[in-house]
């Protein structure tokens, strides 16, 4: 009678193995809902992505243009970017904050249904939902829990450091 009941255990704890094998091996294959996120520009010029990049497969390349500054972004495929693609083009005025981000409130709510993340890097481009607003992160900083990673710059982040604590930036797909 023992042996049937090893058996038995031996053959459930087998089969629930495989069937955790088989799941991370979908999980892999298949888009995920973390964003998903290359690495993050950095300040400095060997590391910088050049405005001739091209987009990761997926991401959808934009222009910030103020005056003769022009600072290109990729927006990724969340809804939350797809929502604000929609808006484009548009013109909105953008604030520094604190020395570390600009933001700008938009004119109306945009779909947010995650997922949000904590692991905020310079050149990340952010929903806040709270407030409808965009953030555009130039320097390392922490996080709240309600952000909405939606792409990121691709020009040389020093390009922030020289611009005025309100700007007019209007936001276009580029060309």
């Amino acid at each position: 009678m023992k042996k049937p009941l090893i058996t038995l255990i031996v053959g459930s704890v087998l089969a629930l193995t495989l069937a955790g094998c088989a799941a991370d091996t979908d999980t892999a294959a298949s888009p995920s809902n973390a964003p998903s996120k290359t690495t993050s520009p950095s300040a400095t010029a060997e590391s910088t992505p050049t405005a001739d990049a091209a987009p990761a497969t997926g991401d959808t390349a934009i222009t910030l243009t103020s005056g003769d500054t022009v600072i290109t972004a990729t927006l990724n495929d969340t809804q939350v970017s797809q929502d604000f693609i929609a808006m484009l083009p548009i013109t909105l005025p953008w604030s520094r904050n604190s020395g570390i981000e600009y933001i700008t409130e938009l004119p109306a709510p945009m779909t947010e249904d995650g997922p949000f993340y904590t692991d905020v890097q310079p050149g990340d481009l952010v929903y806040y939902n709270p407030r409808d607003s965009i953030t555009i992160i130039y320097e390392e900083t922490s996080s709240v829990p309600t952000l909405t990673y939606m792409g990121e710059i691709t020009s040389d982040l020093s390009v922030f450091r020289d611009l005025p604590d309100d700007v007019e930036w209007t936001i276009a797909l580029a060309e």
